[in-house]
């Protein structure tokens, strides 16, 4: 779908969120809702790679982060967003603290809507039960049947409707871009059950599925919620490996000066200073000392490994004996830590061969 050039002119200015990496090339991490399987982020991948200043994009459905990677040293952030937007997949720069916080508003809401699904699947069946009991030659007359049939509706309905919002809310951005996605098909079957229902129920008709509409979401809000569960282990193992990196550093300034800085700011080619039992902040190649250091974290060696002038040295690492002075050669998130924490991250999302049929 196609951005005419009025809707581009009128797009907000994100540029100041395209970072630039050592290579001279530009790069934005997007924040994105909605996205929830396979289907989605190839949906998403493949507009994205067709736009013309675009490289490369990459959803990591775990964390709701994508990559993008542009052509040259500039971007279009914000052709970026309303592309996204048009798909149904609105997007914000992407931030670990809205992240974890967007993560939790979704966790509380499916939980409560799993637990309605339960309440309305539960007591409409008890109104249920005595309907298919009377379908089999038991004492129940019409009237009791269809007083039956109208309680399991006012108990099925509100519960169904409200259950149901996560997929409905889903299916209506994609519809309204034009596209349809897993939850379409779901919404289609939750409202005409309930309508069909309804038009048994006032025509006196023999059945109504007031029950099965409101199980059927309680079973889908049990996958949902498990796959929001695996996804948010996932994430907890990744962070647990971020949170090993010190979360700042000492930058010795052209004139010796020494100041503390947070370590996303950390940039490439700064001298950072790095004293005995203190972790490496960020990979660098060491300008000046000498001491051993301890590996496990990246190796899974224990025995401390020699460092001197020119040598190596990678995020993640302690530092055990005497003070080293580092030439940083990537920032924070381009680390080795980082990189294991995207291939914990991948190696979570990846299927396996029993999943891959089950699905």
């Amino acid at each position: 779908m196609a951005l005419t050039h009025d809707t581009l002119s009128a797009a907000p200015d994100f540029s100041a969120f395209v970072r630039k990496d050592q290579s001279g090339g530009a790069s934005l991490d997007l924040l994105v809702k909605g996205a929830r399987c396979a289907g989605c982020m190839a949906k998403i991948e493949k507009s994205l790679a067709e736009l013309p200043d675009v490289a490369s994009a990459r959803l990591n459905l775990t964390e709701g982060r994508l990559s993008v990677r542009f052509r040259g040293g500039r971007g279009d952030a914000g052709r970026v967003i309303m592309t996204l937007d048009r798909l149904g997949y609105p997007a914000t720069p992407f931030d670990p603290g809205q992240a974890a916080k967007a993560h939790d508003q979704e966790s509380r809401r499916l939980v409560l809507a799993l637990a309605v699904a339960a309440f309305g699947a539960g007591n409409a069946m008890m109104f249920s039960v005595p309907v298919w009991a009377g379908l089999f030659g038991q004492e129940l007359g019409p009237a009791t049947r269809n007083l039956m049939l109208w309680l399991s509706a006012l108990v099925a309905t509100p519960c169904a409707l409200y259950a149901g919002m996560p997929f409905f809310e889903s299916a209506w951005r994609s519809l309204k871009a034009g596209r349809a996605n897993m939850d379409v098909p779901i919404s289609i079957g939750v409202v005409l059950t309930l309508f069909i229902s309804f038009v048994e129920t006032i025509l006196h008709g023999r059945d109504a599925y007031f029950d099965a509409a409101v199980s059927l979401l309680f079973l889908l809000l049990i996958g949902r919620w498990l796959d929001h569960r695996l996804r948010a282990r996932a994430r907890s193992a990744a962070a647990d490996l971020l949170a090993l990196q010190a979360p700042s550093a000492t930058v010795v300034g052209p004139d010796g000066t020494e100041r503390v800085k947070p370590l996303g700011d950390i940039a490439v080619g700064e001298r950072v200073l790095v004293r005995p039992g203190d972790r490496i902040p960020v990979d660098g190649f060491v300008e000046d000392g000498v001491s051993e250091l301890d590996n496990a974290l990246l190796t899974g060696e224990t025995a401390p490994v020699p460092v001197r002038p020119g040598d190596t040295c990678r995020a993640g690492a302690v530092n055990l004996s005497g003070s080293l002075r580092l030439l940083t050669l990537a920032r924070s998130e381009d680390s080795a830590v980082a990189a294991i924490a995207r291939l914990v991250e991948a190696g979570a999302q990846t299927k396996s061969l029993y999943v891959r049929l089950a699905d």
